[in-house]
């Protein structure tokens, strides 16, 4: 095992087990540079208008944390690709409702440019319908939200290969379109959809190049459980599951025991309206050690998962102190 195997999720809505609300540059520029530098295999950036705090897919909105600052994630990670040189960049992941999909196209086409490229679009249906409606974004029902995820792919995919694109679909249209420069990357950069449905996943299989599993919203038992009709609708469609790469998506409290680490992501859990012992018995919340780490890194990894992202604090010595231990166990 080594730190190519994980990414770092940058905390573009301030988060800090501390509790102090935080969402300055410096800080995520900083730990930015201490992910590329010591090699770990991504850089991720949330994509959200509201600060997300608390709230979840499905779950209990927090109206108190919305005021709070939260960073645009396609400009954050735009100006992230100017301070880096090795490490991929990606977001965590982009609402497709937020940005019409030729644009968006160009808009990635344009920072695959800019970062040599690095670029990793990632995609999703969108949840927060708070966040759309307070920034005057049309909301759509699910099956809606999934039709217009799915045509979305596949126009970028046509956009990025293709010398003009006319495209007549359901939800989005286009006469003519021309994308120049294409990516840096060839035939294409990577698409990943991200979310823990199954649609999403029958999604990543007829269309994209990986998954992105919300933690959050399945438990490890219920990602066995994808996996395997994965599994089963990869030998249907005729597809390669291997050639589809899942990440997923935890949050770290590393400490100098399991206790302390506890008490930690207790106050954390308390502080975002979630119940503590809930949130820390999830094999989504690491506790303790670099060694602790490790092995709760295990059960993904044997699972199947590519490639684990770790949620971080706005704090780079915790970072910096994270990075050293996991170094050294390894």
């Amino acid at each position: 095992m080594s730190l190519a195997r994980f990414g770092i999720n940058l905390p573009v809505s301030g988060r800090s087990y501390a509790g102090q609300h935080n969402s300055d540059f410096q800080g995520i520029k900083e730990i930015a540079q201490i992910a590329d530098r010591h090699g770990y295999a991504s850089i991720g950036v949330h994509d959200h208008l509201l600060n997300p705090q608390g709230s979840a897919p499905g779950g209990r909105e927090k109206p108190d944390r919305f005021a709070d600052g939260v960073l645009e994630g396609w400009t954050t990670l735009s100006a992230v690709a100017t301070v880096t040189e090795r490490a991929r960049l990606t977001n965590v992941v982009l609402c497709n409702l937020f940005r019409n999909p030729a644009v968006l196209a160009k808009m990635a086409s344009t920072l695959d440019t800019i970062s040599n490229g690095r670029v990793t679009l990632a995609l999703g249906a969108g949840w927060f319908k708070t966040e759309c409606l307070a920034y005057g974004i049309q909301w759509e029902p699910y099956g809606r939200r999934l039709g217009m995820l799915r045509e979305s792919v596949r126009l970028i995919k046509r956009l990025w290969k293709e010398g003009e694109v006319t495209f007549k679909g359901e939800y989005y249209r286009l006469e003519k379109g021309i994308l120049s420069p294409k990516p840096v990357q060839k035939p294409r950069p990577p698409i990943v959809v991200g979310g823990s449905s199954e649609n999403i996943m029958r999604l990543a299989v007829e269309e994209a190049d990986g998954w992105d599993v919300d933690t959050g919203a399945s438990s490890f038992e219920v990602f066995q459980e994808r996996l395997s009709a994965m599994e089963k609708y990869c030998l249907e469609v005729g597809r390669d599951m291997k050639s589809i790469r899942i990440t997923v998506n935890v949050t770290p409290f590393m400490a100098g025991s399991v206790a302390d680490a506890r008490k930690i992501a207790s106050g954390w859990a308390a502080y975002i309206g979630k119940n503590p012992e809930d949130y820390v018995s999830s094999r989504a919340v690491w506790l303790g050690t670099a060694e602790d780490m490790l092995a709760a890194a295990e059960p993904w990894f044997a699972s199947g998962v590519s490639q684990i992202n770790l949620l971080m604090p706005n704090d780079p010595s915790y970072v910096r102190m994270f990075t050293g231990g996991m170094e050294a166990a390894i």
